[in-house]
């Protein structure tokens, strides 16, 4: 008699245990959720685009494009008539203006117009560029061309002497 009520009690607290879990689960702030923000094809976009996360551009976009932390897709049907601020920026479409991003990645359908200013650029085949292209930073560490650096001694043994010319002379 007393065994049952100890069994519905245990169960009752497991429920409520569950449900409070369950609740606190949903009011949890997502940090690693990401937004999309997506130009479709017949749509044309007028003014400055400011988004956090991936931005997929297939339409027109007059203006300016800012994703500080994110992504631009400028996919090959997509326009871009403005300046493109980004952390990582994809073109295979047509974009005129300067593009700012860490790193640039051209592919064969781009058309570009205007000026990059990138740390990593990378241009396929068959992409076309008429502009000017800057490096924003040089690399973190320089790296030792083979032939550059001197070499050491080979097991403590000396190099040896280039041979001597000789005094002769001819008369």
């Amino acid at each position: 008699m007393f065994k049952k009520q100890n069994k519905s009690a245990e169960i009752t607290a497991k429920k409520e245990a569950i449900l409070s879990t369950a609740i606190l689960d949903k009011t949890a702030p997502h940090e690693e959720q990401t937004s999309n923000t997506v130009i479709a094809r017949d749509v044309c976009f007028e003014g400055n685009l400011k988004a956090v996360g991936q931005i997929y551009i297939y339409g027109e976009v007059q203006g300016n494009t800012i994703a500080s932390d994110g992504v631009v897709k400028v996919m090959r049907s997509g326009l871009v008539n403005g300046n493109i601020t980004c952390q990582e920026l994809i073109i295979n479409g047509t974009v005129k203006g300067e593009c700012k991003a860490e790193s640039i990645d051209i592919g064969e359908h781009a058309n570009i117009n205007g000026a990059l200013n990138y740390v990593t650029l990378s241009v396929k085949k068959g992409a076309v560029f008429v502009g000017n292209a800057e490096t924003t930073r040089l690399p973190e560490h320089a790296v030792n061309v083979i032939g550059i650096a001197p070499a050491p001694a080979v097991s403590g043994k000396a190099l040896p002497n280039p041979p001597e010319k000789s005094k002769t002379s001819h008369a």
